[in-house]
């Protein structure tokens, strides 16, 4: 996808230097700092999305509420956001500043987008915010970011047996383009948990319901896209020579601003 060369600039604060040796990106909206939904996702997740590792789904998030039974999951989550280039392997010539400086430029001529009304959903065993009702935009600006920076991703290999749940359409899709929720696929969908049992997910949900209800109603303005990076790390700084998995970190965000 080509883009202008001459466009206005609308970037955010700045959050930091893009690491070295970067393994995988995506594109993501996070919520704008200092709104509704980034004050609750502070709250849920027990950390602002700062541009810091953030933790996975944990009891914690639920405060004083916290319905019993409820464990942490497993491994590292970037808090509250909902995914339009799912995470990706960097190609092993392309860099993250030349992803941003295209995201900038991108996301400066495309505008905001309303959701409407949000209802809390299932997504397999995960609850998720979702639209009420089809936003065809959303599903739209998906389809270009997959467009614009597919370019940027290396193609992985991967088995049948490795993603059990994904319907032969998906595994298609998966085939061929890398990523299973694409094109007519892709769900915009804010996660709030981890995978959790029945019991779990009948307890999160009523505890959630009074939580998300004016944010339900109000609806979100997707109005900004968010390069996410990871770099992989010495496990604690030990000698074993072993590599942890990549901390995921908020590289930059940009005002949708067309």
């Amino acid at each position: 996808m080509q883009h202008s060369a001459q466009y206005t600039q609308h970037t955010e604060p700045s959050f930091g230097a893009v690491p070295a040796a970067p393994t995988h990106f995506s594109v993501c909206y996070t919520p704008r700092p200092g709104s509704a939904l980034a004050q609750f996702g502070r709250s849920w997740f027990g950390r602002a999305n700062d541009g810091a590792t953030l933790q996975a789904f944990s009891a914690s998030g639920l405060g004083g509420d916290a319905p019993a039974g409820i464990t942490p999951t497993p491994g590292r989550y970037f808090g509250l956001h909902a995914s339009f280039f799912a995470p990706a392997p960097l190609r092993g010539d392309a860099g993250l500043d030349e992803v941003r400086t295209h995201l900038e430029q991108f996301a400066a001529n495309r505008k905001p987008i309303e959701t409407g009304p949000l209802k809390l959903t299932r997504m397999r065993r995960s609850l998720v915010l979702q639209p009420a009702d089809p936003r065809p935009e959303l599903d739209w600006l998906a389809l270009q970011c997959f467009n614009a920076f597919d370019s940027y991703a290396e193609m992985a290999d991967t088995a049948d047996d490795e993603h059990p749940h994904l319907s032969r359409y998906q595994r298609l899709l998966l085939k061929s383009f890398g990523q299973p929720n694409v094109m007519s696929e892709y769900r915009f969908a804010l996660r709030l948990t981890g995978p959790l049992d029945e019991r779990q997910m009948e307890l999160v949900s009523v505890a959630l319901q009074p939580l998300i209800a004016d944010l339900c109603a109000d609806g979100v303005c997707v109005d900004g896209l968010s390069l996410i990076g990871s770099t992989p790390e010495e496990a604690n700084g030990q000698s074993s020579g072993q590599t942890q998995a990549a901390p995921v970190r908020l590289l930059g965000r940009y005002s949708l601003a067309g």
